[in-house]
């Protein structure tokens, strides 16, 4: 008997220390890329989508203790981006755009990543959000259908369409 009550609490400990695991450096080095990925599909706009990022990070350590499954933190982080984008451009007044406003596009890109990045950004949504979770998050179809509540056949399609658009885009700025 004795035992089984040093066995419980031992897993107690352990259920304990699970969520003593997702600090915030660990989130921070795990999901960066893959959040700022899905940022950047949304706004089109590389400074903007690294303000939403650390807006995203702040609200998930604020509510990190809702989360009930571990294993699904990386959904739970790139829903709480979904929202945080929308939730930026809802707020945000429109602004015109200064005269020889430049494209946003990283500095540490090569310039032929920076013109994929001024491509996809010209994408409609609806073929943007594909590419970003499948190329930039690393999904695979499942996982983009999922996220996105559709088919993998439409995520298929919707990714064959997109890199069409791509190829095209990129042969017109080349010219």
């Amino acid at each position: 008997m004795a035992e089984a009550g040093q066995q419980r609490s031992g897993e107690a400990l352990n259920g304990a220390d699970a969520g003593a695991t997702l600090t915030p450096e660990v989130l921070v080095r795990k999901y960066s890329s893959a959040v700022l990925g899905l940022c950047i599909a949304h706004t089109k706009n590389f400074h903007d989508s690294e303000d939403i990022m650390q807006e995203v990070f702040l609200r998930a350590m604020t509510k990190l203790r809702t989360l009930r499954d571990e294993t699904r933190v990386r959904p739970w982080l790139l829903k709480i981006a979904r929202r945080t984008c929308i939730d930026y451009y809802r707020k945000r007044p429109t602004a015109r755009p200064l005269a020889g406003d430049m494209p946003a596009a990283p500095d540490r890109l090569s310039e032929q990543a920076a013109r994929v990045h001024q491509a996809v950004s010209r994408l409609p949504e609806q073929y943007r959000e594909p590419i970003a979770l499948y190329y930039l998050d690393g999904r695979n179809c499942a996982a983009v259908a999922h996220t996105l509540g559709i088919s993998e056949q439409a995520v298929r399609q919707r990714l064959v369409r997109a890199r069409l658009m791509l190829h095209e885009l990129l042969s017109e700025d080349k010219s």
